[in-house]
């Protein structure tokens, strides 16, 4: 497999939408019990530190100044909360009207000054169990070493007095197709967030096989991919998101597609019909801005 480093690529178009959707279905599972037992093959960093330029410019950065209109999002909530320090009444008093609001508009905040803190998907889960006062129990792959450093500086600076991470999540250094598949052996079931990075074309086979197996386990599973790189098998619900729909780019990438899949019951098609509301949601607010 060749070297990846996801920092060029934080932020961008595909990332915000994977991540919205990865934690509208935690926030949704979580809503129906306590706890939340998750699993995810490629976690890379816990955070990454955004300047322009960037190919963040044409994602998170283009719907930075609409915060207070997604603040329902809990994605975006987590988001602000994480740059609260670093934000100030938006240049030029550029103002947004807040849709639901007493008010009929409100100043947006959004950072004055570079850089900003973008999380990884593994601690925007963290940081939502936190908000929900939920258990956390998370065990996330990557076989970067500078990964690994940074998880590591990470839970050191969380707590530097604990022999382990007290936040529920386990970082395991080594492969992740290897490694979840062997955890699906022993973990109760949870959700599942395949997220390669697409550098081996091999990559896309042991996705398929993880994801069927961790399905017949009993696991939830999420699937993410750039609209461009392949087509989901026919029995996995998918959510597509074109980047011009929404005044977002990606370069040469037209879109980005979470697919989704697990046992047929109530359950997933309650996460699926909720998945579908909140994104025709999310693609209606970008469209009246």
């Amino acid at each position: 497999m060749g070297r990846y480093d996801h920092r060029k690529h934080a932020g961008n178009a595909g990332d915000v939408w994977k991540h919205l959707l990865l934690l509208e279905a935690a926030n949704w599972l979580l809503a129906s019990g306590s706890s939340l037992t998750y699993a995810e093959s490629h976690a890379a960093r816990p955070e990454y530190i955004l300047n322009a330029p960037g190919e963040w410019q044409g994602g998170i950065g283009r719907i930075w100044p609409l915060l207070p209109c997604l603040a329902d999002f809990c994605y975006f909530d987590i988001l602000k909360i994480l740059n609260q320090a670093g934000l100030h009444p938006a240049m030029n008093g550029r103002q947004a009207a807040m849709s639901g609001s007493d008010k009929a508009s409100e100043t947006v905040s959004i950072p004055a000054i570079y850089p900003i803190i973008y999380p990884g998907s593994a601690r925007l889960i963290y940081e939502l169990a936190k908000k929900r006062r939920s258990s956390l129990q998370a065990d996330v792959w990557d076989n970067d070493a500078a990964v690994a450093d940074a998880w590591k500086s990470f839970f050191n600076s969380s707590c530097p007095a604990c022999s382990s991470d007290p936040k529920g999540i386990v970082f395991h250094r080594g492969d992740g197709f290897a490694g979840v598949m062997a955890h699906l052996d022993r973990s109760a079931p949870g959700l599942l967030f395949i997220d390669p990075p697409y550098v081996d074309p091999g990559e896309i086979p042991l996705a398929e096989e993880l994801l069927q197996t961790a399905r017949d386990r009993g696991w939830i599973v999420m699937w993410w991919y750039m609209m461009d790189v392949l087509t989901a098998p026919d029995n996995l619900q998918t959510f597509e998101l074109l980047f011009s729909e929404t005044g977002l780019d990606c370069g040469r990438w037209a879109g980005a597609v979470v697919a989704l899949t697990g046992k047929r019951d109530e359950r997933l098609d309650g996460l699926i019909s909720h998945l579908h509301r909140r994104r025709e949601a999310f693609i209606r607010i970008l469209k009246l801005e």
